[in-house]
């Protein structure tokens, strides 16, 4: 089963965004830790506020979160060595990373470790549970788009490979947004029959790919869209030439379902 590890400074900062509006919980909390101050020696008195945090951190539910989510994506347990959950410095530095290392003096080759990083404050639920653009709900949105995009990594039949995109750099950043536009539109399509959609996100993705790919075709966003099975090498092709996206067998076959059932 894969662990998922927590760094000090985001459990400790959770516990207390969590605890400052409940008289009850913040007066649990000081009665234990507050005769910990009394530990003189520094070293063992940071070691001894670990087990008290990581034990309310538990206790508030808070790591139930990021367990959730991995379970939705099994492939994730199987091929992740380690998992590291992260205080992001800020909130558009929310996210997850495959980091893979290779090993040395160990039979396997390389080890996959997945970087999540979070801010303390998307843990927390609002006053209002029916609010649906709370920060949780948010980070949870955020995170199964993230995680499905590492399972994609991780997924031998997508074929991910590192590539450098070529030319100068109007047009290497005109292949990095067409690459990620594909990618985020596979990835919504699968979210959106999972259940998981966002409102609006649909809508966004088609904007993004008519400005990506210079056309409003409908049935070519719709292709990437509804498509069961893509890969790397896929979005490579269309990347450097488009028009085989737009002529495309998939973009067809596609565009045939939609006249059958009009």
């Amino acid at each position: 089963m894969l662990t998922i590890e927590y760094e000090q400074s985001l459990i400790e900062t959770t516990v207390f965004l969590a605890i400052r509006n409940d008289e009850r919980l913040e007066c649990e909390l000081h009665q234990v830790v507050d005769n910990l101050y009394e530990i003189p020696d520094e070293e063992i008195r940071q070691g001894e506020f670990v087990p008290v945090f990581r034990e309310f951190f538990t206790k508030l539910g808070f790591d139930r979160l990021i367990a959730g989510l991995l379970s939705e994506r099994p492939l994730l347990s199987e091929l992740i060595d380690r998992c590291v959950v992260r205080e992001a410095p800020r909130k558009k530095a929310q996210s997850a990373e495959l980091l893979i290392q290779e090993k040395i003096d160990t039979d396997s080759c390389v080890s996959k470790t997945l970087i999540i990083q979070i801010c303390p404050h998307s843990f927390l639920e609002t006053d209002d549970i029916s609010a649906m653009d709370s920060p949780r709900i948010r980070l949870v949105n955020l995170m199964r788009r993230e995680l499905l995009h590492v399972a994609d990594m991780l997924d031998n039949q997508f074929g991910y490979v590192r590539e450098t995109f070529t030319g100068d750099p109007s047009r290497q950043n005109i292949q990095r947004d067409r690459y990620r536009i594909l990618w985020d539109t596979y990835v919504e399509g699968r979210l959106e029959r999972d259940k998981f959609g966002v409102d609006g996100k649909k809508q966004k993705l088609a904007q993004d790919f008519g400005r990506v790919f210079s056309t409003n075709n409908e049935r070519v966003f719709a292709s990437i869209f509804d498509a069961q099975s893509l890969t790397h090498c896929n979005f490579m092709d269309w990347v450097h030439e488009p028009d085989l996206l737009r002529n495309s067998r998939l973009a067809s076959c596609q565009n045939a379902v939609s006249k059958a059932f009009a």
